[in-house]
């Protein structure tokens, strides 16, 4: 009887020590697809479907594996990104971004001639 209730005991902590590392991704929030929903500049706000861009000229797309496609300007680029829960780290081109996460929100701020523009992001569902 001794000899069963070890067998059985040791079985659980194997199964227990290969399923401990199956826990779920920090990334989870953010894996998928971001479109664009608003630009911000000068003050004003302005909806993106306004500015006139095709859908397929700015988003991101973050895979699973802390990589991710951007497009910007209809160029996309395979990068590298790390999600802390309240930022993204993005690498695009030897080029570093930090956008913010809130509320299923991403914000990027770019600077394009001296002027500051702040995109903000939804998942595709």
């Amino acid at each position: 009887m001794k000899v069963k209730v070890m067998c059985l005991v040791l079985c659980v902590f194997v199964f227990a020590s290969i399923f401990c590392g199956c826990g779920s991704n920090g990334n989870t929030e953010i894996i998928g697809k971001w479109v664009p929903t608003t630009a911000k500049t000068d003050g004003e706000t302005i909806s993106y479907s306004e500015l006139g861009i095709d859908e397929d000229q700015f988003g991101l797309d973050f895979k699973d594996s802390s990589n991710c496609t951007v497009t910007l300007a209809g160029i996309s680029c395979d990068s590298a990104y790390t999600f802390n829960g309240t930022s993204v780290d993005l690498t695009v081109n030897g080029t570093a971004y930090k956008l913010s996460y809130d509320s299923g929100v991403l914000t990027m701020v770019l600077n394009y001639d001296n002027n500051r523009i702040e995109f903000s992001f939804t998942k595709q569902r």
